[in-house]
């Protein structure tokens, strides 16, 4: 077996165009010699015999075969079959049975899922028309958008469509998937099996939602290399129309995906079947995929960018999505205990009496107008100080907390909030980032990289809380907290150059200042 094979995925339910499908895809690779075809023939003998007319590379193609109306049980069903015909190629290509390529496709789809920016990329997408035999729509670009919740509860995807003029250099990010065109790695097809116990409503969700969970991204491709077959009438062989049951199956397959995506709970066994098998990953959780997603399964709502298909790049480190649960965990379980704020008792307004004007004091002294205030929680003990700056930029990796400030604060034409961690996003220029009760929360690796994000913004001045006299530095886990030393190993900053005392003389709690530009990082 040569080092860059493909396995291509095809589910055919007495389609006449398949032998086609099978031969053009030969026809056009760059490298034919690497390429095998899995295919599950769903027929009835004798009636369907002109299927098999034309033959390509039979040595290549691996096949099995139902009766249509005795055996076949559906499309998703159908593909979880051709996925047992896998024999450890390097990628995988799931396509349709009536598709048509271009020039290079294999070398060309190998290249561009290189290009995705995270190390499980999976691309996917609605392929553009063609008119049989082999006449060629435009070549365009086609997003997957989410468009409704159909009747049973199950998300339906949309699309539309641009020229290849307006492609971006990489693909793009998507949270949806397009069952037409998946190309990935061949482990997705261990890792993430497709599901025989669905029908065909319900596929595309599904299995996006399954694939993120299981720590893969979806990406949508940048280049047109696929046409599919959109010929009104033309196939009007369906497993719907040769089936009397083909109701049961799908009404139970919506109840399944409704189970597993928090819709719907089931405690039928026929709906919860093998889900431990052909369901959600431990990676991520549904919760992340919601938000990153912008859609809400229980609550049946689609965001607006969901629906424009527009999707924030994912996060290529697994420990970035697992800070950001643990902080956000900590603030909606106000596992901190104050009902003032649940940025915890340091932060009331009692605690900070002789603290506000200090800060105040300071920022007149050395001339900030503004701030980068780098976990900022509520905003609630500060405001006071920061009513009167140029510009406050407040951050937090937790966005419940910025959308709350947002409603809270709306009124300060001078108070932005964004969600951005600290420890890898890159903040803003501004006079000052001020990061108080944050870095006791972080291990070192964490801290180090807040401190290098700092410098490396321009920002002139870090304002940062530090312990003089218990200072420890003791190994913690993200969310625990510890008296945090910044003049020890590992960190080893100088003096600061001015101490706000915090009031807790046996720790020796201050907030120290530095001019960040001179800090060794």
């Amino acid at each position: 077996m040569s080092a860059e094979t493909l396995f291509v995925a095809i589910a055919a339910y007495r389609d006449d165009d398949c032998q086609w499908t099978v031969k053009d895809l030969f026809d056009t690779a760059a490298d034919p010699d690497r390429v095998f075809v899995g295919i599950c023939w769903q027929t009835i003998p004798e009636e369907d015999d002109h299927l098999f007319e034309v033959t390509t590379r039979p040595d290549q193609v691996r096949s099995v075969t139902f009766h249509a109306t005795e055996d076949s049980q559906g499309a998703c069903w159908a593909r979880h079959q051709v996925q047992k015909l896998y024999r450890g190629e390097d990628y995988v290509f799931q396509i349709d049975s009536h598709c048509r390529f271009v020039e290079d496709w294999d070398q060309r789809l190998i290249d561009m899922l290189r290009a995705c920016p995270t190390p499980r990329p999976v691309l996917t997408t609605y392929p553009v028309g063609f008119t049989p035999p082999r006449e060629l729509g435009d070549r365009r670009l086609t997003y997957p958008t989410a468009d409704r919740f159909h009747d049973t509860g199950v998300l339906v995807n949309g699309s539309w469509t641009t020229g290849l003029e307006e492609a971006p250099p990489t693909p793009a990010p998507t949270a949806l998937l397009a069952a037409g065109l998946v190309f990935a790695p061949g482990a997705v097809v261990t890792e993430v099996p497709y599901d025989p116990h669905l029908y065909f409503q319900g596929e595309e969700i599904s299995m996006a939602v399954r694939l993120w969970t299981h720590g893969w991204d979806l990406f949508v491709p940048n280049d047109c290399l696929l046409y599919h077959d959109y010929t009104e009438g033309r196939r009007d062989k369906r497993h719907w129309s040769d089936n009397r049951d083909w109701h049961a199956l799908s009404v139970k397959a919506a109840k399944r995906v409704m189970h597993m995506l928090g819709t719907e709970e089931s405690d039928d066994p026929d709906i919860t079947a093998e889900l431990d098998r052909y369901g959600l990953g431990t990676a991520r959780t549904l919760a992340e995929y919601q938000r990153f997603a912008g859609i809400d399964f229980a609550a049946r709502t689609i965001s607006a960018r969901a629906n424009q298909g527009r999707f924030p790049m994912p996060e290529s480190e697994p420990s970035r999505a697992e800070l950001r649960e643990t902080f956000t965990a900590l603030f909606r379980d106000n596992k901190l205990g104050n009902l003032e704020t649940r940025s915890g008792g340091g932060s009331t307004l009692g605690a900070t009496r002789s603290l506000r004007p200090a800060l105040k004091s300071l920022f007149a002294d050395l001339d900030i107008r503004t701030l980068v205030d780098a976990g900022c929680g509520d905003l609630g003990w500060l405001a006071e100080v920061t009513e009167d700056l140029d510009l406050y930029l407040g951050y937090d990796i937790v966005e419940e907390a910025i959308e709350d400030n947002r409603q809270v604060w709306r009124h300060r034409r001078n108070h932005l909030f964004s969600t951005a961690d600290i420890t890898r996003d890159a903040l803003p220029k501004a006079n000052a980032v001020l990061c108080r009760d944050t870095l006791t929360h972080l291990p070192d690796a964490e801290v180090l990289e807040a401190l290098r994000r700092f410098k490396e913004s321009g920002i002139r001045f870090l304002i940062a809380t530090t312990f003089t006299r218990k200072g420890d530095n003791a190994p913690i886990a993200a969310g625990q907290w510890r008296a945090i030393d910044l003049q020890a190993p590992p960190f080893d900053l100088p003096p600061p150059l001015r101490t706000i005392d915090e009031n807790y003389p046996e720790m020796g709690k201050v907030l120290g200042v530095w001019a960040l530009p001179h800090l060794s990082l």
